[in-house]
């Protein structure tokens, strides 16, 4: 974060906040056109950093995003679809009616015969259990893996929805899906065959809530691949007790955390050499208390890492829920950004 402080600095981060607000845009919902611009409060990032809402038709409320490559960007969204949309905004097309879905994912090549097919979980499963559903070319959804049952917590039925990756190209993890469902505290692994197993189920000694997973890049001295968890213990009430944590490809959580110090981590990533100032600096979104129990509270955060410090960079975040780069922007699905109004895609770009 700039710490300078002279007079014609403040000038600057002042104007350039201003900037920030005025630039945030409504997501707009349906044929009725705009809701309304978000809250003049809206987030703001580092200078020379600015924040602006994708203006979005046809969609509500953006849960989980994926680069779909060629300028486009597709998501689920809360109100029970998939859609795609450009990278500037502008009409979303509904790629498939979804059942609360959740995370979703684009299958690589070697995927079976699936390349190129948006993978989706979401609540369609026996007793609104969470499954993996397929859209393919065509746009038809159809289900594609059940999820068993892990675990003690909750009865070991796989509920609450959470995140959907595939595994990095190379390594002993790659050529799988691996899907995160909170109600359980599990990660499942997926073949392209359709079978899934429990791959880890974080319900003792300490039970966590799992939020979001990902997977660090193998050049990370410090992961290597690894698959990455946002987490934070079950019961446990105090604020600043979220972590990253490293799962190897056993299945066995590391002693080791990446990161800690969050409320509620739920996305991360390397920016990209083109991102200004911040080129390759690894970046955490930090949820903050749910929307619904905070009052819509702005206590979301984006932290950049600094000599093993996270830092602030930008605030005013309702429930960032996923954290993306796609070409040289930030990009963060945030689906509380307008409180009951609906959510927003928020993109972080550099001025420079």
């Amino acid at each position: 974060m700039n710490s300078c402080t002279s007079k014609g600095n403040r000038r600057l981060r002042a104007a350039a906040t201003a900037l920030a607000a005025a630039s945030i845009l409504a997501l707009a919902t349906g044929p009725r056109g705009p809701l309304a611009d978000a809250r003049a409060a809206g987030p703001t990032a580092e200078v020379p950093y600015v924040v602006k809402a994708l203006k979005i038709t046809g969609a509500r409320e953006p849960l989980y995003i994926q680069d779909e490559g060629h300028g486009k960007l597709v998501f689920s969204d809360a109100a029970g679809a998939v859609y795609s949309v450009p990278i500037s905004g502008g009409r979303a097309t509904r790629l498939a009616k979804i059942k609360r879905p959740a995370g979703l994912a684009i299958a690589p090549s070697g995927f079976g015969s699936y390349a190129g097919q948006v993978f989706v979980l979401s609540a369609s499963g026996k007793g609104g259990g969470c499954a993996v559903e397929r859209i393919d070319k065509s746009g038809r959804a159809s289900a594609f893996a059940a999820l068993p049952k892990a675990g003690k917590i909750g009865k070991g039925e796989p509920t609450e929805c959470r995140d959907l990756e595939f595994g990095p190209s190379a390594g002993p993890l790659a050529g799988k899906l691996y899907a995160v469902t909170n109600g359980n505290a599990t990660v499942y692994e997926v073949g392209a065959d359709g079978k899934a197993r429990a791959f880890a189920t974080l319900d003792q000694p300490i039970p966590f809530e799992i939020a979001n997973l990902n997977f660090a890049p193998a050049n990370d001295p410090k992961a290597r691949g690894a698959m990455m968890l946002g987490m934070r213990p079950r019961a446990e009430t105090a604020a600043k007790v979220g972590r990253i944590g490293m799962l190897g490809a056993d299945g066995k959580l590391s002693a080791n955390y990446y990161l800690v110090g969050f409320v509620n981590p739920t996305g991360w990533g390397y920016a990209p050499p083109t991102f200004g100032q911040y080129r390759n600096v690894f970046f955490i979104a930090d949820a903050g208390r749910p929307a619904d129990k905070s009052h819509d509270a702005r206590d979301g955060q984006v932290l950049r890492l600094d000599k093993g410090v996270a830092r602030e960079f930008g605030t005013g975040f309702v429930d960032p829920n996923c954290l993306r780069f796609v070409g040289n922007e930030m990009v963060v699905a945030d689906p509380a950004a307008n409180g009951r109004r609906g959510g927003a895609i928020l993109v972080i770009k550099s001025m420079l």
